[in-house]
């Protein structure tokens, strides 16, 4: 169900948005549409018309894309406070991307037609898409580097270890990723074969550098883990 939204909390906890005026936000507000979303949901499909932009406010995001084999390469989870499918700034475009919710949710959409407006009226905003993009574009450079320069295992680590920069907790046992995930979709993350993650991981656990049960892993010497990048 979507629904115009029109309190300011919610233009609050958007980063973009949370530093304009009480003024400009009271103006904002009838542009955004909260809607919520199920696990399972399909937000978008790669190479639909980008009519939108979203932000996640709560639940998680995979954003996957189809290899010319056919094979899903995962490029990023999204958590909540985060802007995806910015290309929609741009007119005439497609979503390099599918967006699917892999937990229950809430996304907030602005139309491609509403964000031309606020970028006229705030160029400040458009900039910062700008600067995102740039920051994404970077993440995926980094991503072919790791596989073209160290490996498979190097890739893999690498993975890791973002993934453990993002969403890692300190416990006692170590930094625990709060992702449930697969050894497929650790797979997908690099473009590998499950097998070979299967292999890769079990290296890693008895090296004691991570463990993994029932999806939850819990790196226990990051420093170590950097080591097989490179």
């Amino acid at each position: 169900m979507e629904h115009p939204h029109a309190a300011k909390k919610i233009i609050n906890l958007i980063p973009l948005f949370a530093d304009l005026s009480e003024q400009n936000k009271e103006l904002l507000k009838n542009a955004l549409v909260e809607r919520t979303v199920r696990k399972g949901t399909v937000l978008f499909v790669e190479h639909d018309p980008a009519d939108a932009i979203y932000f996640l406010r709560k639940g998680k995001v995979r954003l996957t894309k189809s290899t010319p084999d056919g094979k899903e390469l995962i490029l990023h989870i999204r958590k909540p406070g985060d802007l995806f499918a910015e290309v929609a700034l741009f007119r005439k475009t497609i979503y390099p991307a599918t967006a699917e919710m892999i937990e229950d949710g809430e996304v907030v959409i602005i139309r491609n037609q509403d964000l031309e407006q606020i970028i006229m009226r705030y160029p400040e905003i458009g900039i910062s898409i700008i600067q995102i993009m740039g920051e994404r574009l970077h993440q995926a450079q980094s991503k072919l580097r790791d596989v073209t320069l160290y490996g498979k295992l190097g890739a893999l680590s690498a993975s890791l270890v973002r993934l453990a920069e993002e969403y890692g907790v300190k416990t006692e046992e170590g930094i625990a990723i709060q992702l449930t995930l697969t050894h497929q979709e650790l797979a997908n993350f690099i473009g590998a074969a499950r097998e070979n993650v299967n292999r890769m991981m079990s290296t890693l656990e008895k090296n004691g550098i991570l463990t993994m049960k029932r999806g939850e892993i819990v790196i226990k010497d990051l420093e170590e883990l950097k080591n097989y990048i490179n």
